[in-house]
């Protein structure tokens, strides 16, 4: 099997110099030479100007006022160039230029559009050609008059010749200069090649690579280039240990959240189990111990799944119109909280999930009564496509060191708490990964009180 060849880094040095050469010589060559055409074709398009404007007002001055076909044809005779005079009211036409040679744009500019003045540059009879049109005698009293010459521009095609192959000639020196160059770069690189490998080889180690100067900045960039690539990777392993560290850490937070409610579900069940020497009263308290642990093993293992479907990705919205009174409303019903008022600002139907708005706003307000005082408030408002609750409560508020970290999931401020079957340090997780996955945020209103507060889109 024939290999392909691939040239090496010496070989795509010189070619890579030499199309840079190439394109640099084109496009510094082409635009000397399309600004130097400018230059020389304006400059003698202004002159044809001149020259049409005196020999136009020259010829008007012995046109009578209403001037006829053949007076309009002796006067273009006066013209240096070939040359018609059009009479624009009656549209009769003289001169040694013949009606259909001038360009029809210039026609329809000055005949028929009403413009004052107008050129075009085209090649007719295998040179360049300069046709220009005024209009002379508007408004004195006689009839308006549009002249129009056209003149030789070919000593000006000539001279942009001499350019374009004074160019092509600086093209080929600098491009062969270039080749030059490339193969003289491409040796000198050559040299430090092998000690760029013995470097590159060290990477691996377990020890960080040392810095080492090669002499060649060019290399030194690829040495810097593969430093921070090993950085990163470490950086990468730093993080993939982190990750299970927390992972770790999850299992352990679930299994200390697990051993309360078990342990009293555990020392429950003996109690019922001893039949003789329970009481009633016994039982009964007993009961109500369990069904709270119960309780709590419910609401923990929903809050659990519900973060395993963000962590999943498998989480999903359903949008549709929302009253938020009576979301609100039906919260209040199910939840019965007590000393909890609710108020909202703006039109109270919204476009969002109704679920999850649901249990961002009664796991807000369970945390201001479970953590904070009454009374608890709660505000809505819909603005700017956006719908914002706070919930404020008269508790101290969560102290400053705390503040970066009550979101984050199984935190509790108070680590009195920690074994409390009251909370499972999850409730405001599940708010912001709620709000964010809405499209919103939730965040901690700094200050002495505590206040939370979310949005999400209300469209």
């Amino acid at each position: 099997m024939r290999h392909r060849w691939r040239p090496n880094l010496r070989t795509r040095i010189t070619l890579t110099l030499v199309a840079v050469a190439v394109g640099v010589a084109a496009t510094t060559a082409g635009a000397l030479v399309w600004n130097a055409r400018l230059i020389i074709l304006e400059s003698r398009q202004a002159a044809i100007y001149d020259v049409l404007r005196v020999e136009s007002k020259v010829a008007a001055e012995g046109l009578p006022e209403n001037p006829t076909e053949t007076d309009l044809a002796i006067a273009a005779e006066e013209f240096s160039v070939p040359a018609i005079l059009i009479n624009l009211r009656t549209s009769e036409s003289g001169g040694t230029l013949a009606l259909n040679e001038i360009p029809e744009y210039l026609l329809e500019t000055l005949v028929d559009g009403g413009g004052m003045s107008a050129y075009e540059r085209e090649s007719k009879y295998g040179f360049l050609t300069f046709t220009a049109g005024l209009i002379v005698n508007p408004g004195d009293g006689g009839d308006p008059i549009a002249a129009f010459g056209m003149f030789d521009m070919q000593s000006q095609q000539e001279e942009i010749d001499r350019l374009v192959n004074l160019g092509l000639a600086v093209g080929v020196v600098f491009v062969a200069a270039a080749a030059i160059v490339g193969l003289v770069v491409g040796r000198q690189l050559g040299r430090p090649l092998d000690q760029l490998v013995e470097v590159a080889d060290g990477l691996g180690s377990p020890e960080p690579s040392p810095v080492v100067d090669t002499g060649y900045p060019d290399v030194n960039v690829v040495l810097d280039a593969m430093r921070n690539s090993e950085a990163r990777l470490q950086s990468t392993i730093v993080r993939l240990e982190q990750s299970e560290a927390a992972s770790r850490q999850l299992v352990a937070d679930v299994a200390h959240e697990l051993r309360t409610p078990l342990a009293t579900l555990v020392a429950v069940s003996d109690i019922l189990a001893d039949t003789e020497a329970a009481t009633t009263e016994n039982r009964r308290e007993a009961g109500e111990i369990a069904a709270r642990s119960a309780t709590h093993l419910t609401t923990l293992t929903n809050d659990i799944l519900e973060m395993s479907r963000f962590d999943s990705k498998q989480a999903e919205v359903v949008r549709r119109p929302v009253d938020v009174n009576e979301l609100w409303a039906g919260l209040q019903e199910s939840s019965r909280w007590q000393g909890v008022s609710f108020e909202l600002f703006g039109e109270p139907t919204i476009q969002t999930d109704a679920v999850r708005l649901r249990l961002i706003v009664s796991n807000l307000v369970n945390n201001a009564l479970r953590h904070g005082e009454a009374p608890v408030q709660v505000t809505a408002w819909v603005q700017s496509g956006r719908l914002t609750v706070t919930v404020a409560d008269a508790g101290p508020g969560v102290a400053p060191e705390h503040e970066a970290r009550v979101f984050n999931r199984f935190y509790k401020a108070n680590s009195a708490r920690s074994d409390s079957n009251e909370s499972s340090g999850l409730g405001l997780a599940i708010v912001r990964e709620n709000a964010r996955l809405l499209g919103g945020e939730a965040w901690l209103v700094p200050g002495p009180s505590s206040v939370f507060a979310v949005w999400v889109p209300a469209g």
